[in-house]
């Protein structure tokens, strides 16, 4: 059976630091991880780096590996003050640009390898978090993490033609 069939999310990370690539494969080494954390990697600059095939999977979503293809940019981290880091929005134009380019590469994928892109959802890392009240919405107190800290739902729904989102925690 091809992977595509099990596919239900093209899931949208950041890497919460600015560390390039080797940094970044070296860091999953560490975790003993075989494979990487995600499909697909983009740096500021906007250049695409594919660090595992779609037919494969990804360590990006504990719990939903199988169901996934996982799109990264770098950033989505600012230092404040204090010296903490906070997720923020830190997508260049050229990583927005490459984001939607990927997210819609993923999508074909899936469509010409058998998915069923009519039960796809397109979400960001946090909306796999719990939906504590069952409103079908991730809202912010419930939010395990910020990743990829932006509203990957929103942002990009208008790549799906269903318009329907079914978050994890609701299927």
């Amino acid at each position: 059976m091809s992977r595509a069939k099990k596919i239900k999310y093209i899931t949208v990370h950041c890497s919460a630091g600015f560390s390039g690539i080797k940094a970044i494969k070296a860091f999953w080494k560490r975790l003993g991880w075989r494979s990487p954390g995600y499909h697909i990697l983009i740096n500021r600059n906007g250049k695409v780096h594919q660090l595992h095939d779609f037919n494969r999977i990804s360590n990006g979503v504990r719990g939903y590996n199988t169901q996934c293809i996982n799109i990264c940019y770098i950033g989505g981290v600012e230092k404040t003050a204090a010296g903490k880091y906070i997720g923020k929005d830190t997508r260049t134009p050229e990583q927005k640009e490459a984001l939607e380019n990927e997210i819609i590469k993923a999508i074909e994928w899936v469509k010409n390898n058998g998915g069923n892109i009519e039960e796809l959802s397109i979400l960001g890392h946090r909306d796999f978090s719990p939906d504590v009240n069952g409103n079908n919405v991730i809202e912010s107190f419930e939010r395990i993490k910020e990743c990829p800290s932006f509203n990957a739902i929103q942002e990009y729904k208008h790549l799906l033609d269903h318009k329907k989102i079914i978050l994890p925690s609701n299927r």
